[in-house]
């Protein structure tokens, strides 16, 4: 959930001060694409005036809803099994890849897995194909030295 300060944080969409705490809605970190279209909305506050005029607000508010829901401790279940995810380390979330869904890298959007159910993922190859694609075809860019996308394909890939 982004981090604000009353009367400090600025709302990406304006660049004016959010002033209160009532005009404003705090998006949590959903993506890591910088280049998608919400991305500006991930780990941010925004007017809430701001955020309904935007072209892309509706979507994000949507997008942020599942990315809630899918996070939250009950629903945690792997892909692979169906069974909730107790163990910390075990728990991989791929949050949004991207929003277009023309690109067949959204079908990967929201997946919960247990990391030792990997190899057992029937989507793998294929995900691991159209990760490296959408790289390949510079839609993805990250801005932490972090390298999300990169570190889900060798993930999946070192099995």
């Amino acid at each position: 959930m982004a981090i604000s300060f009353i009367e400090q944080s600025i709302c990406p969409l304006c660049r004016e001060k959010i002033l209160s705490l009532e005009e404003m809605y705090s998006f949590p970190s959903f993506t890591q694409n910088a280049k998608d279209p919400l991305y500006i909305f991930s780990d941010s506050s925004v007017h809430y005036k701001c955020l309904y005029k935007h072209v892309h607000g509706k979507e994000a508010l949507q997008f942020a809803e599942v990315f809630f829901v899918r996070t939250k401790i009950e629903n945690r279940k792997c892909v692979v099994d169906n069974k909730l995810i107790t163990r910390y380390d075990d728990y991989l979330f791929i949050d949004l890849l991207t929003s277009d869904s023309d690109e067949e890298l959204f079908n990967f959007n929201f997946i919960t897995i247990n990391k030792r159910n990997i190899s057992k993922w029937i989507d793998r190859s294929r995900f691991i194909k159209v990760a490296k694609e959408f790289k390949t075809n510079n839609k993805w860019q990250d801005i932490s030295s972090f390298k999300f996308l990169d570190f889900l394909i060798i993930l999946m890939t070192d099995i």
